[in-house]
């Protein structure tokens, strides 16, 4: 038995946000354009302080098709910086996210604790 470990997370601020889409269709357009564009993305990012990004399907939302993102900051200033990228990356890219209907919701987190095992 693995003996459980808490120790000081390494990343310091997280963003997590929900993305409600009017269809799967609009769904599944969104997961093609991150998997084409996601890797080059997430590296841009690595360089100014992003830890970690995740893209997850939510499947617990009945009658509804959502994603949901995260992305873990090693700081506030990394947090601050990437948010430059995004909003670049959006303005570049803006063509395609006119053709898409999405809701969001944005939460900031400081992570307190995190439990290894």
């Amino acid at each position: 038995m693995q003996e459980q470990k808490n120790s000081f997370p390494s990343a310091k601020l997280i963003s997590h946000v929900l993305i409600d889409f009017s269809s799967e269709a609009e769904m599944d357009l969104f997961i093609n354009y991150v998997e084409k564009t996601g890797a080059n993305f997430y590296e841009n990012m690595k360089k100014i302080g992003l830890m970690r990004f995740r893209l997850n399907q939510v499947w617990n939302k009945e009658g509804g098709f959502a994603l949901s993102t995260l992305f873990e900051y090693e700081d506030e200033n990394a947090f601050l910086k990437g948010q430059k990228v995004i909003e670049k990356h959006f303005e570049e890219n803006q063509n395609f996210f006119k053709k898409i209907t999405v809701k969001r919701l944005t939460t900031r987190t400081l992570n307190l604790l995190d439990y290894n095992y």
